[in-house]
């Protein structure tokens, strides 16, 4: 794999760091890609030479933060099943960690794949096709995935907006009981 250059790193670092900046204050639907250049102190063809819109940017933002999260999931034993509950630990204390910049992507998403993209990770989304594989009816197995990856998604906005939380393990325990339910089966 072909490294970036430093100029390139850099450029995306200064408008990574704009755009998360304008994001505390406002949604990625406001946000220009002149103020975005402005407070990156880039000039818009630049921008451009790397990016086609500032919703590009924030997919690569969310890649980058997807990526970080599997590469902690790759360390979970694939055999483990009951390691599910620390799996999902292990995504929420990364979260939690990262808090400033989770909240920024969770709330201001407009990739509307984003939640199956976080459950669909690796160690994840295979415990949800487990979970429904006795499902004969693929009507039903799909809407059952949607709504436990949309349903577990807002629990997990939820608790990262909230200020006092429960921790990581508990949420974790809560939303995997409440999948469990909606799959109508032990084994998530």
């Amino acid at each position: 794999m072909k490294r970036e250059n430093q100029r390139v790193t850099l450029t995306k670092q200064l408008l990574t760091e704009a755009l998360l900046g304008l994001l505390q204050k406002k949604p990625i639907r406001i946000v220009s890609v002149r103020e975005l250049c402005e407070k990156a102190g880039i000039n818009r063809t630049t921008f451009y030479h790397h990016y086609g819109s500032q919703y590009d940017l924030l997919n690569e933002i969310s890649q980058r933060f997807l990526d970080q999260i599997s590469e902690r999931l790759a360390a979970a034993d694939p055999e483990n099943r009951d390691s599910v509950q620390e799996r999902v630990t292990m995504v929420l204390a990364y979260l939690r960690d990262n808090r400033e910049l989770a909240v920024l992507l969770l709330n201001n998403n407009i990739d509307p794949t984003f939640a199956e993209r976080i459950f669909s990770l690796p160690k994840i989304g295979d415990l949800l096709d487990a979970a429904l594989a006795g499902c004969a009816d693929p009507r039903r197995k799909e809407a059952t995935v949607a709504f436990a990856i949309h349903g577990s998604f807002r629990l997990l906005q939820d608790w990262i907006n909230q200020e006092e939380r429960v921790g990581a393990a508990e949420q974790a325990a809560l939303i995997l009981s409440l999948a469990r339910r909606v799959c109508g089966s032990a084994d998530v």
